[in-house]
């Protein structure tokens, strides 16, 4: 699956997941505790990143059953028990369409990765042995997979980095000023249009953290299970 595959949801409302993600990136930006300076050394974390991905390869591929590249429902409730989540029924149906970012009922691996960072960088569940009081979510989401949350906070920092107005967004403007700082000129220009086209998912001239990290998995180098037939958009 192909970032070109758009949903086509221009003019839609924002889902409640959409708005909590939104204010948490904003709220992040506002931090200040972030010190990125140039997209040049978001490119020099790529190969981590790829690597941090396809150690959660296996237990997806786990819960393949048939290997068809994708999971269902019940697999992806089977697959987060896996990882020690602990989450409601009903939560694992929000995340899941959330994350189904092809309408296609099933979670691909790419959809698999954009769900677990939305598990923690939401917050919305608890790995098991967490100090957090009974009933309430903790600061931070563990997945138990350490290298893989240190990766989301990479990620996150990268998104931090082109949200330039730190309002949870990222506008075409945003992102070609800052791809601009470590290529200046035409060539700038060119690639912050191309990169911006790649991760705009619903075509509606803004950037959410979801639309972001699922072309971030194709910039690493990425692919879903069965993707021989892929090819980058870029």
């Amino acid at each position: 699956m192909g970032v070109g595959q758009s949903k086509g949801v221009e003019g839609s409302q924002p889902s409640k997941i959409e708005r909590r993600m939104v204010k948490a990136m904003a709220e992040k930006a506002q931090s200040g505790q972030f010190s990125l300076k140039s997209f040049n050394s978001i490119i020099m974390k790529f190969h981590k990143i790829d690597e941090s991905f396809e150690a959660v390869r296996i237990v997806f591929r786990k819960y393949d059953k048939d290997g068809s590249g994708a999971i269902d429902m019940e697999e992806l409730k089977h697959c987060l028990k896996e990882l020690k989540v602990e989450i409601s029924e009903k939560e694992v149906e929000e995340l899941h369409a959330e994350s189904d970012m092809d309408s296609s009922h099933v979670i691909e691996f790419k959809e698999f990765i954009v769900l677990l960072a939305l598990v923690y960088l939401l917050g919305v569940s608890s790995c098991s042995g967490s100090t957090s009081e009974p009933g309430q979510p903790t600061q931070k989401s563990r997945i138990c997979l350490p290298q893989l949350e240190a990766t989301f906070d990479t990620i996150v920092e990268a998104f931090v980095f082109f949200d330039r107005n730190k309002d949870g967004y990222v506008s075409k403007e945003d992102l070609v000023d800052a791809i601009n700082r470590s290529s200046p000129g035409r060539q700038g220009d060119k690639i912050g249009l191309e990169r911006f086209e790649e991760m705009d998912w619903d075509k509606n001239g803004t950037v959410t953290f979801k639309e972001f990290l699922f072309a971030f998995t194709d910039w690493v180098g990425l692919e879903d299970e069965g993707d021989d037939d892929f090819v980058s958009p870029s």
